[in-house]
């Protein structure tokens, strides 16, 4: 998210200490050496940036309006995906600050790890949902159609469904690479590793709801519907 993290100059491992997991310094070095993932995910923030505000505003949904929405599995498929994606953000619940989970009462887990866990399943599972269940169905079918006729902000979702980060993200989420480290969630695929922080990746959940729910309101107006 915008302004998140320490100055580019500044060497995260060097701050850890003796007592922080060596396998957890290895995944972070590898992660902030390779050049080519930090590309990627500046470019998705970069792009996060821009559609924050359009995505607040209702062109999305002015701009998908226009595009029919087949009758049949389509509307099930659409409504469904942004119906579990609203459940996977509801598991993170906290009650004074401490999450509520339903392992509580018999499994006894540290304050720290708990809130970990629940934050990083929480993202887990709406990253799947948005990037894996929903990329390849009506929802992509409805912004590519947009886009085709010149939907500028439908053109931008577009970009960012198909960036390399996104794209190595739900790789990683299809084949079960992927782990969590303190730092957040650590995606692997042949091209190598990439690490996003919890922070940004719920920015990038916040995007991806607020682009199912314009598509969910403009997919499923009954005139529309052919």
């Amino acid at each position: 998210m915008p302004d998140e993290g320490p100055p580019p100059d500044f060497n995260v491992t060097d701050t850890l200490g003796e007592h922080w997991p060596q396998a957890e310094i290895d995944v972070l070095r590898t992660a902030l050496r390779d050049g080519v993932a930090r590309k990627q995910l500046s470019d998705c923030r970069e792009l996060l940036d821009h559609l924050a505000t359009r995505l607040t505003s209702e062109e999305l949904l002015r701009e998908l309006s226009g595009i029919p929405l087949r009758v049949g599995r389509s509307a099930e498929e659409l409504s469904s995906g942004v119906f579990w994606f609203a459940l996977a953000g509801n598991l993170d619940k906290r009650e004074g600050a401490v999450p509520v989970t339903p392992l509580d009462g018999k499994v006894d887990l540290p304050f720290p790890l708990k809130v970990q866990m629940t934050v990083q399943g929480s993202h887990v599972l709406r990253l799947y949902i948005a990037l894996v269940y929903l990329r390849e169905g009506v929802l992509a079918e409805l912004i590519a159609a947009s886009a085709r006729v010149g939907g500028p902000c439908s053109n931008r979702v577009k970009t960012l469904l198909n960036l390399d980060f996104a794209r190595r993200v739900r790789n990683a989420l299809s084949h079960g690479s992927f782990l969590p480290c303190l730092a957040g969630l650590v995606f692997r695929g042949e091209k190598g590793t990439v690490l996003a922080t919890s922070g940004f990746l719920s920015w990038l959940c916040t995007g991806l709801m607020l682009i199912q729910l314009q598509a969910l309101a403009a997919g499923t107006t009954k005139p529309r519907v052919t």
